[in-house]
């Protein structure tokens, strides 16, 4: 008979691997924990200042520094020869720090857009896709003013706040009115960094997150957006865009240097899918512009696309307080992580090893929901409803007041609160706005200060 032999160890060595196994644990508990500050994964810096949005990605190569900055300034360049209407002279009138809106001293001129649409693509007939307020060398299409109205809203457990909402008059219609059926959405422009991530999601993933017969029964039914990529041919999925109009940056980049910018870039119609309404608009309203010689170029449009891919996320702040922990908490118990989605993986962008499989923070899933009749805005986009808009990721949205100081949230800038913002969620979100509502004022400033830190 053998026995089993057993090395002696002295009782202070295993008591030493008991404790370094333990504090291998914590350090890899605390590094796991670490890493909830990193929106972007290995891409996220730490600002918390105005330029906040403008900062490159932690991870980039330097040998894309001189690309970057080409881009940077082509996101910047005041074009000087447009097409004959426009909204603003370059990206970053806008865009102002890469953030949403214009800069705070601007004054409210380019802080929002009138998108113009029908049932189907292609907008006004005359004024097209966007109701535009510069003319160059042909006076100016229109100009509108916006005026707030505001109304009392009562908590159940008695406190009182305010929500606003937009009245706008268009003015000065220069070639006629617009069309008994066209229809009129306000928008702002929105924020551009962290969208090399987000088109770094797999389509595939977000095809999974779908739900659009509520087959769970969860009152949540987000759906695809379904756009036609010109480049292929192929029926893709769409994720840029108040309503997910657009399937990647290129497109979405060349939607809007025509009709933000009227600027036309070569080729439109291989980059940016019919369907979306810009091609028709452009090929029948621009036919002028058409002829003339691109101002843009597929390398220009490269080198802007690169900027934007490049623009990365900032941290989050001040996460490990108690209340943070306790809003973040409830921010998932009632319902706001089904569609503001909290974790994701990305996936390959060809050309992007800084993007790919990263895991990140978002808070969306760049699905379609309907958000109710007080959102709606009777434009349908694609397969987008009146009623329907893409979730917004969340990340920086506390430093929206520091970058775009007076800036609005929603689609056309009503709200200027996170917590306004929830107050007018309704339809697939309305279940959790009435779970929000009903929330003790403590647990209320707990979910708005876990908001504040993204």
């Amino acid at each position: 008979m053998t026995r089993r032999r057993h090395s002696r160890q002295p009782g202070w060595a295993a008591v030493a691997l008991c404790v370094l196994g333990h504090a291998m644990v914590l350090s890899v508990v605390a590094a796991t924990q670490a890493r909830e500050e990193y929106l972007g994964g290995d891409t996220t810096v730490v600002d918390d200042g105005p330029t906040a949005f403008g900062r490159a990605l932690a991870n980039l190569d330097q040998l894309r520094w001189n690309e970057l900055r080409a881009g940077k300034e082509r996101f910047h360049r005041q074009w000087a020869q447009r097409g004959r209407w426009a909204d603003a002279g370059s990206c970053a009138d806008c865009h102002h720090h890469d953030g949403r809106g214009p800069r705070p001293d601007a004054g409210s001129g380019l802080a929002h857009l009138i998108r113009l649409g029908h049932g189907s693509p292609g907008g006004d007939p005359v004024y097209g896709v966007q109701l535009r307020r510069i003319g160059d060398g042909v006076p100016a299409p229109a100009s509108f003013d916006i005026h707030w109205q505001e109304t009392p809203h009562r908590y159940p457990s008695g406190e009182v706040s305010t929500l606003r909402r937009p009245a706008v008059k268009v003015t000065d219609l220069s070639y006629g009115p617009l069309d008994p059926h066209t229809r009129m959405s306000l928008r702002v422009p929105p924020a551009v960094f962290g969208l090399g991530l987000l088109e770094a999601v797999a389509e595939d993933e977000i095809r999974r997150w779908s739900d659009a017969g509520d087959a769970d029964v969860d009152g949540i039914s987000g759906k695809v957006q379904q756009v036609r990529d010109a480049a292929t041919g192929r029926v893709v999925v769409g994720r840029f865009g108040w309503k997910a109009s657009n399937p990647s940056l290129a497109a979405q980049s060349t939607a809007a240097l025509l009709a933000d910018l009227g600027v036309r870039v070569a080729d439109t119609s291989r980059v940016v899918g019919r369907g979306s309404g810009v091609v028709e608009w452009a090929a029948g309203v621009d036919a002028d512009a058409a002829r003339h010689r691109s101002q843009i170029d597929a390398g220009d449009l490269g080198l802007l696309v690169g900027y934007l891919r490049g623009l990365a996320v900032p941290a989050r702040r001040r996460w490990t307080q108690p209340a943070v922990r306790q809003g973040e908490a409830l921010f998932a118990s009632i319902g706001c992580a089904a569609c503001h989605r909290p974790q994701v993986v990305t996936g390959k962008l060809p050309g992007w090893p800084e993007l790919t499989n990263q895991a990140i923070r978002p808070y969306t899933d760049l699905l379609l929901h309907d958000m109710g009749p007080e959102l709606a805005d009777e434009v349908e986009e694609g397969v987008a409803s009146g009623r329907e808009w893409r979730t917004p990721p969340l990340w920086g949205l506390g430093l929206v007041p520091i970058v775009s100081r007076g800036a609005g949230l929603l689609h056309d800038g009503r709200a200027r609160s996170p917590e306004e913002a929830i107050l007018w969620h309704a339809g697939e979100a309305e279940g959790a706005r009435e779970r929000f509502r009903h929330l003790p004022p403590r647990q209320r400033a707990a979910l708005i200060a876990f908001l504040d830190t993204l």
